[in-house]
Order: C-alpha cells, then structure tokens, then sequence
C-alpha cells in the first residue's frame, strides 16, 4: 500500500538538492541494507538518489531547466516555487533490500505524477505528458527503511507561464490520492478499503512511547477524545468541551481545524487534525456532532410521540370508562323514557342530598377536634336522650311532626326558667315499628346531624333502612327538599338546647366549686 504527502516548496532548487541527497548516502544505510540481503554491488553510488526520472525535465539538470522556465514565465518571482510529493511504500509491497523494487518504485511514481498533474491515458495523443515538469527521486534511506519517491513539480505551466493553483491542497490531496490507489492497483500492489488513519502516528511519536516518554500530541488526541465522549453524554458543544480540558479548537474554511492547548512541559502547541488522525479532521468532528444531534432530535422526537400514545390512551381508556358506564347505566333503567326521567330526577335528589350530608361531616371534623375532651360526658347526655325519643316513636304525618315541634319549643321555654340540664329529641328517631319510613328517614337524618354536631359520632357510615331508601325513592323532590329542611332545622334547635344544658351545667358546677373553696378557706 503506498501512501502520498504533498506540501508547497519555496525553493525548487533547496527541494531538488535535498532528493537528490549527492554524496549523502549513510553508511548505516548500506550497512542495514547489505546486512538484510542487498547486493553489495547495487550500492556503489554515493547519492540518496538511487533511481531517477523525470517528465519535460532531465532529473539531473532540473534545477537548471526549472529555473529557465521560471525566468522566461515571470522573472522567477513566485513565493512558492514547487510542489513536492513524498510517495512511500510498506514493506510488504516492495521489499527495499531488492533492487529490482527501486526501479519499480519508481515507475510508480512517475506514473502517478503523469496522470496527477493532466497526463492522458492514450500515449499516442498530445496530451499524454502534462504540461508541467516533474523530477522523480527513489530513496532507500530513513528510519522506517521504506523505499520512497521524492516528486518535484515545478508549478510554472510551460504552456502558457501561469502558475499551477488550488484552492484546497487538502481536497487535492485527496484526488491525488484515488489517482495513486489506481496506479499501484495496476502494479499489483494492495489497497485497503480505508486508506486514511484514524490515529496517524509519526515514528518519532512511536519511538518516544516505546521509551515510556510524554508524547504530546497522544495527551492531546486523549482529550479531544474525552470532550467528544463528553458531549455524546451532556448536551454540550464542543468547543466548550475541549475548553474546559484547556483546548482551543478552530475551524478554518470550509475543511480545515486546529487545536492549540499547553503541554505537561508548559510547551505551547498546534497541531491541525489531519495530522492526528481521520478521527479528529474537520469532516469526521463534524459529522460526530452532527449526529448526536440527530440522535438527540430523534430521542426527544420519540418522547413527545410516547407522551402523545399515553395521552391519547388514557383518553381512550376514559372514554371507553364512560361509554360502559353509560351503556350499563341505559340498561339497568330500561328503555322508557318516563322511567329515564324520574330515575334522574330521583337521582340527581339524592346526590344533592349526600352532597349536603357529605358537606356537613367536612364541617364537623375540625368541631371533633375541638370537642374530643368531652366526647364521654356529651356521650352520656345523647344515651338519656334517645331514651327519651325512642318513647315519641308515635308520629303518623307531618302534622304529628310539626305539633312535637312546637312542644319541643315550649319545653324548651320552660327549661330555661327551670334551668334544668336537659334536651328533649322533638322527632323519632328509626324503630323497627315505625309506621312511616318518609318521618322515620327524617328522624335518622336529624340524629346524624345532631351527634355530628355535637360530637358524639361514633365513625359508622351513615346509611338509610331497605325501607326508607324504597320511600326516598318514590318520594317527590318537593318531599325531599321538606324532608332535608326538617331535618336540618331540628337538629339546630336540639344542638342549641344541648349546649344551653352543657353551659349551665358548667356554671353550676363552677359556682358549686366557688361555694366548696370558700367554705375550706371558712375552716382555715
């Protein structure tokens, strides 16, 4: 597999000489090399330059002709006066200890720069040498012993004297780099799916590892990692990411990026990301960003679709709730409408008058806080009065109702002359013989409102007799509404008469007391 390096050379004549290399040939080279089975007779020249070749130029004058060509084009006064092409090859596609493989190497390279600077396919065209002149160079020498073209390109067109221009080397690079897979295909070399690195480490860095030394672009492609786990975790950029890590990350044109931060050896550095490797270029930074976001819009996107699916069941689930309920509700009351209408009716009464029993035990919880010290006396005053109003068990019709009503007030008269402490129950409360369930659910309601009232309920659930629900039932809210007002108004009056009794007992009692400590203070 060959891999190619191309940058901008400022001196064509400084980049010929050090490819040519003359007399520059180490001995440590040809040492290794006649060690690790070179010829020793393929050795003689001195030169760094084992094979060379050129394309418009002759590889031992291009200095020369590079130059002519620049002087008659502008004078020779261009900033950047050539391209140079580093071509390398692995191991296990030439083997360098053959020298047959150098010849070979640079075949490839000469081919390569034919067809990368505009060279035609048909040799029998016009076109087929690009109109550039190229010097290629084959070494043998370097650490990693890897044969290796040096191609210089002289950046003067000889047709028309303009100089040769890219907008993005990097994108040329990348073109350059599919015409090279395609000419060492055809010399039958290896070609990977995927060319690029995704860590590119120099041998200097693998050198310096191997000795267990900081390397400083491994501590920073650490935490370039670290903020791109980071923002896969945390919705958070990038660049305050790597901030945070002490990173300064910058994005120049379209596909360039850098980063800058300070080493463990306090030793600023900057090292673009294609110098790191594929998985910290612009492109693949990039990319990575752009599809946690995605990822995050889908993941928030599949939320707002959950929430919407359990709203939209639970609606469902409500309104079938409610359909059964009406459908059952329509088929325990028939299909006659007159029988629809007095049900409802009927049941919307009941309903008021739950809610309004319902309203009072809210209202009296507080009043059996209050009230809970003397729960066992009033207990005993409510026993001595059901006493007295099982015995009133005779009311036949409201009238009845009404007269014991007005006893009830002039008794009541007469116990506040008297002073006695008693309450007298003015309605009859449920028996077994009861002769009416309408009075009789009247006197019911009235007691639970007095004992709420006064304290006393013992935590049962209040509930009417089979009988007294058939009358409720058949009642007419007229009855109802009359029913409920009694109630309530009776339960007034004895809760009044209660707690008149209870505040003259008090008074008694504290007055009898005041007689008590007199007489002991008498005996003193």
């Amino acid at each position: 597999m060959a891999t190619i390096k191309m940058n901008r050379a400022k001196s064509a004549a400084a980049a010929i000489s050090y490819a040519v290399g003359p007399n520059r040939m180490k001995q440590e080279t040809k040492d290794w090399l006649i060690k690790h089975g070179c010829p020793p007779g393929a050795l003689k020249n001195n030169d760094r330059a084992v094979v060379r070749s050129g394309i418009n130029i002759s590889p031992i004058y291009a200095n020369a002709e590079m130059k002519a060509v620049r002087q008659h084009a502008n004078g020779d006064t261009v900033k950047n006066q050539a391209v140079r092409i580093i071509q390398s090859f692995a191991a296990d596609d030439l083997d360098i200890t053959k020298p047959e493989n150098w010849q070979k190497c640079n075949d490839i390279g000469y081919e390569f720069a034919r067809r990368a600077f505009g060279g035609l396919d048909d040799e029998n065209k016009e076109g087929y040498y690009p109109s550039y002149q190229i010097a290629i160079y084959t070494h043998v020498d370097g650490k990693g012993h890897k044969l290796h073209n040096h191609i210089i390109v002289n950046k003067t067109n000889l047709n028309d004297g303009k100089q040769w221009t890219v907008d993005n080397l990097d994108q040329e690079w990348r073109s350059f780099r599919e015409i090279n897979d395609a000419v060492c295909r055809e010399y039958g070399l290896k070609i990977t799916q995927e060319r690029s690195k995704k860590v590119k480490k120099t041998i200097s860095e693998r050198e310096l590892e191997m000795k267990g030394q900081y390397v400083w672009k491994n501590d920073l492609r650490a935490r370039i990692d670290g903020a791109l786990a980071e923002i896969k975790k945390k919705n958070i950029n990038l660049e305050d990411s790597l901030k945070a890590r002490g990173v300064d990350v910058r994005r120049r044109g379209k596909n360039g990026i850098s980063y800058a931060f300070v080493d463990n050896e306090g030793k600023k550095r900057i090292s673009r990301g294609q110098r790191l490797g594929t998985n910290y270029e612009r492109e693949s930074v990039d990319e990575y960003e752009q599809e946690i976001k995605r990822q995050r819009e889908q993941s928030q996107e599949r939320a707002r679709e959950a929430a919407r699916s359990v709203r939209l069941d639970a609606r469902r689930q409500a309104i079938d709730a409610v359909q059964a309920h009406q459908q059952h509700v329509e088929r325990s009351v028939g299909t006659s409408r007159e029988r629809v209408k007095r049900v409802g009716e009927r049941k919307r009464a009941i309903i008021k008058l739950v809610r309004s029993l319902q309203q009072a035990v809210d209202r009296s919880i507080a009043l059996i806080m209050r009230l809970r010290a003397d729960f066992e006396r009033r207990k005993a005053e409510m026993k001595r009065f059901q006493t007295k109003i099982r015995k009133m068990d005779s009311i036949k019709s409201y009238q009845d109702l009404e007269r014991q009503m007005r006893l009830v007030a002039k008794v009541a008269e007469q116990s506040k002359k008297t002073a006695a402490p008693k309450a007298i129950v003015a309605v009859t409360l449920r028996a077994e013989n009861s002769s009416n369930p309408l009075i009789a659910a009247t006197a019911d309601m009235t007691q639970y409102l007095v004992m709420i009232d006064q304290g006393v309920w013992s935590g049962r659930q209040f509930e009417f007799s089979g009988r007294e629900k058939e009358a409720l039932e058949k009642a007419t809210p007229e009855q109802l509404k009359k029913i409920n007002g009694i109630a309530k108004r009776q339960a007034k009056r004895l809760s009044g008469i209660v707690d008149e009794a209870v505040e003259r007992q008090k008074k008694n009692a504290e007055r009898l007391r005041a007689v008590r400590n007199r007489g002991k203070r008498y005996r003193r």
